[in-house]
């Protein structure tokens, strides 16, 4: 049954290319609560057949995550503009987000489950693109580079699906350590003004 699962799932990723997985991925970076190892770990296992290019899907399935985050920014900044401006929870966010959006912007993404909705409180703070695009690149090409390394390193099976928990878990305790010298560093500086 597994098996089928994963031959359907191999299928999928073969029939949408790397356009497609670009969309899927675009999906995954918004607010619709889509797995991105759907589609990224038959996307490594078709790269290690050479039925994929490698390094383009990995472009395309990092790109398609920043223009998902990109769409949540740009319309959360939208509400906020058009609804909630004068809102004191909108001036809460702002404030944290000033203080702390360059290290949740890039450390969000890596936490599975809660990188895709990290753009929102970034576009309701009205977060400067500048860091916003580069950052949360760079963290959608660590996460969707993890993926399709799995994939193509163990294929689109069990085993796969294992290492993806256990890379995961790894991933997670590398974002608790940067967050955790992260606020340690602020408390300091914090307690010398």
């Amino acid at each position: 049954m597994f098996e089928h699962i994963v031959n359907i799932l191999v299928n999928f990723a073969h029939s949408l290319g790397v356009v497609g997985i670009y969309f899927y991925m675009f999906l995954v970076g918004t607010f619709v609560p889509v797995p991105s190892e759907l589609v990224l770990l038959p996307a490594g296992y078709l790269a290690a057949k050479g039925d994929m290019n490698l390094l383009l899907v990995w472009f395309c399935a990092a790109l398609g995550s920043l223009s998902g985050a990109l769409f949540n920014y740009f319309l959360a900044k939208w509400i906020v503009n058009k609804f909630l401006k004068d809102k004191p929870v909108i001036k809460k966010v702002t404030n944290f987000w000033n203080n702390h959006g360059k290290i949740s912007a890039f450390l969000a993404p890596l936490t599975p489950g809660l990188g895709q909705y990290i753009s929102i409180p970034a576009g309701l703070s009205h977060m400067s693109l500048k860091w916003f695009i580069p950052l949360t690149f760079s963290a959608n090409l660590i996460w969707t580079g993890f993926l399709i390394m799995i994939g193509y390193l163990f294929g689109a099976g069990d085993k796969a699906h294992k290492e993806v928990i256990y890379g995961s878990l790894i991933l997670l305790g590398g974002v608790i350590l940067i967050a955790s010298i992260y606020v340690f560093r602020e408390i300091k500086k914090s307690k010398q003004e």
